[in-house]
């Protein structure tokens, strides 16, 4: 991926400060917000809160969600979806969390006795925990519901025992649990197939879905402090109401069957009859226990929820996408609660050269993928339509607007004016001329319109696809599967860059000087040269092109680098001598530096840096460089983006000369411009 303009952080700290001391490096920029997975609340401390995310983070306010910050991070992956966090009853710095993962087959449920900042696996590791609930009788007392049974811990977590039958066709795949308030053995538990109840600690188990629709997914169980006969479920087939301990449910007809995938519901702690459902459109509130009304736009996925309970008119809650929104009057009006929680997930980022407060960031959602901003990263808007984000290959930041290269083929350019996403870029190419026939009695004729065909030119959007772009003052240029093209209109209309026949071969890499005078490129196994704009190519063999996934980066015009699926190549020189960095056997995804200080980022997971040009290296060691970096970038201050594929873009400057603009709200400095391309 690539970023083809100017990026501007602002972080007072040096790089070879943060390799020393990486828990100081990094300061999160934006987009605000991103998904929440769970909320959690101190029970003595109403303003003190706890959310996480579906990698395993951890952030936490106290200010009742005014502000966030990151605390730590739960699991050694990247994919540890926090689906619970528990604030201890009795003592605030005790929490615990339970976890399952994504990709790599595990999970637990985990325990910290540090506030969060630190986390323990305590039990059922490996297991896709879903559900946790500590017992308001017994605080000591916690169950745990995995997709093998529902298991319990009467030691605050140490030790763990099943408490469902093994292998029963239906006791398995829980989803929720809540306890009885008045008896630590009365256990409700909602499956992926109807709800379950034991009153004796688990000894025997009965269904309990007498009026719900069979084969509902439970995923959520509330009973009533004040009084436990009264209980609530949500399900795939709507909420669901109980006044006898779910002996009988009777389901709730005011929100449509379109809306009825409820994930979650909360009943104000002051007034039993006012209820609030998180569905998967948004979020539904009733008063008095049977006209729901959703108080949300539609297109809010609801995942958590807080209720402040001395004052219940201040509601939290956690989103898909939205992060954290707060209501400050049962749900009348929502703001927008992201301070310091910037979790966007990003597939890719083009920065404005000439505007250095434009950037498009490509989020890896199917509606409003494409966010932009015109303000420095204070406001941030979706695109309009006519381009789906499963097509975009790349976004480019092109000197007239937007352009993203598609999976396919071709390009699509962003048109302010009619705000929607337009096919662009015809590509020029010489006819194939017809095979005269000698034979014929018209052999001279024949042979002259071949000759004339071969001097037309053959015109049509891009047929290649673009693997990247740069762009000078005078050129477009593009590195294609059909070779190295340029442009001297804008975009409107490309060729080949040259006629040597190495300007033909499938181009990987694009990287131009400051000045626009140097080029360089990768195409088949060759790295180009161009001194004079594009005028004339020279092409050089590099010895390491089977390392495989080659693609060039420039610090400066003198120091580049390759990236490659099996090391770190440096030259020095503009490309006439290339070294292999001392870092073997990794994978390598971007590269960006200034002033010998230097990132890279691995393909896998991580960051290296090196404050010595490229001679020695560190791996980053904080809780925001451990995750897919799909692109870095530098600029002409010293100052280094990285854009994390889970974190939104984060500043990282190998100095202290920002520090004076700490404080600035704005992302982008013009005063610090510096182009890549």
């Amino acid at each position: 991926m690539r970023m083809n303009a100017k990026w501007f952080g602002v972080l007072a700290a040096a790089l070879a400060a943060a390799v020393a001391t990486p828990a100081q490096s990094w300061r999160q920029v934006g987009p605000p917000g991103g998904t929440v997975i769970s909320l959690g609340a101190d029970p003595h401390d109403s303003a003190r809160l706890f959310l996480g995310t579906s990698d395993g983070h951890v952030f936490t306010s106290t200010d009742e969600g005014a502000h966030w910050q990151l605390l730590s991070r739960i699991g050694t992956g990247q994919d540890d979806v926090v689906t619970h966090i528990l604030v201890d009853s009795r003592n605030s710095k005790r929490l615990y969390a339970s976890t399952w993962t994504l990709y790599s087959g595990g999970g637990g449920v985990y325990r910290s006795d540090d506030r969060g900042h630190t986390w323990a696996l305590v039990g059922l590791g490996k297991e896709t925990v879903r559900a946790l609930a500590q017992a308001p009788t017994n605080p000591k007392v916690l169950v745990a519901g995995s997709l093998t049974g529902v298991y319990r811990s009467k030691d605050e977590g140490s030790t763990w025992e099943r408490i469902s039958p093994a292998n029963h066709p239906d006791l398995k795949n829980f989803d929720s649990l809540a306890f009885d308030p008045r008896d630590e053995n009365v256990i409700y538990a909602g499956t992926y197939h109807l709800p379950w109840k034991t009153v004796d600690g688990g000894k025997n188990w009965a269904p309990i879905h007498q009026g719900m629709i069979d084969d509902s997914d439970v995923m959520s169980i509330i009973v009533d402090p004040n009084n436990p006969e009264n209980v609530h479920a949500t399900a795939c087939s709507g909420i669901y109401h109980s006044v006898n301990s779910a002996s009988q449910w009777t389901r709730y007809s005011g929100i449509p069957f379109v809306f009825r995938r409820t994930q979650l519901i909360l009943q104000d702690p002051q007034n039993p009859q006012v209820l609030y459902a998180g569905t998967t459109n948004g979020l539904w509130k009733t008063s008095n226990e049977k006209d729901f009304k959703r108080i949300t736009p539609q297109d809010w996925v609801i995942n958590a929820m807080l209720i402040d309970p001395k004052n219940p008119q201040k509601l939290i809650i956690g989103t898909q996408r939205e992060g954290v929104q707060i209501s400050e009057n049962g749900g009348e009006t929502f703001t927008s609660a992201n301070a310091g929680f910037q979790h966007q997930h990003i597939l890719d980022v083009a920065m404005d050269r000439d505007h250095p407060e434009r950037a498009l960031a490509v989020l890896t959602f199917d509606t409003n993928a494409f966010l932009a901003t015109k303000d420095g990263g204070n406001t941030w808007a979706p695109l309009g339509p006519g381009l789906k984000r499963t097509d975009v290959r790349h976004v480019y930041a092109a000197p007239t607007g937007w352009w993203a290269s598609l999976t396919k083929g071709g390009w699509m350019k962003y048109e302010d004016g009619a705000g929607k996403w337009v096919k662009a870029g015809l590509f020029a190419s010489p006819a194939v001329a017809p095979v005269a026939d000698s034979r014929t009695k018209r052999g001279a004729a024949s042979r002259a319109s071949a000759s004339a065909s071969a001097s037309r030119i053959r015109t049509g959007y891009m047929p290649f696809v673009v693997n990247d772009m740069a762009f000078t003052r005078e050129a477009w240029f593009a590195a294609t599967a059909g070779g190295v093209l340029e442009s001297r209109d804008h975009g409107a209309t490309w060729k080949y860059a040259g006629s040597d026949p190495f300007l033909k071969q499938q181009a990987q890499s694009l990287e131009v000087s400051v000045d626009g005078s140097q080029l360089w490129a990768i195409a088949g196994y060759n790295l180009l040269y161009s001194s004079d704009k594009g005028a004339h190519w020279d092409a050089k063999d590099l010895a390491f092109v089977s390392a495989g996934n080659l693609r060039l980066h420039r610090v400066d015009d003198q120091m580049l680098f390759i990236t490659s699926n099996t090391g770190l190549f440096i030259s020095k020189d503009a490309g006439r001598n290339w070294n292999r960095a001392d870092v073997h056997d990794l994978q390598f995804q971007d590269a960006a530096g200034s002033s010998g200080a230097l990132l890279v980022s691995l393909q896998r997971r991580g960051l290296l840096a090196s404050n010595d040009s490229g001679k020695t290296w560190q791996r980053i060691n904080d809780p925001l460089a451990e995750g897919f970096f799909p692109v870095l970038q530098s600029s002409r201050n010293g100052a280094l983006v990285a854009v994390s594929a889970t974190e939104g873009l984060l500043s990282y400057e190998p100095d202290s000369r920002s520090a004076s603009n700490a404080g600035n709200a704005s992302l982008f400095s013009p005063s610090t411009a510096q182009q890549r391309k």
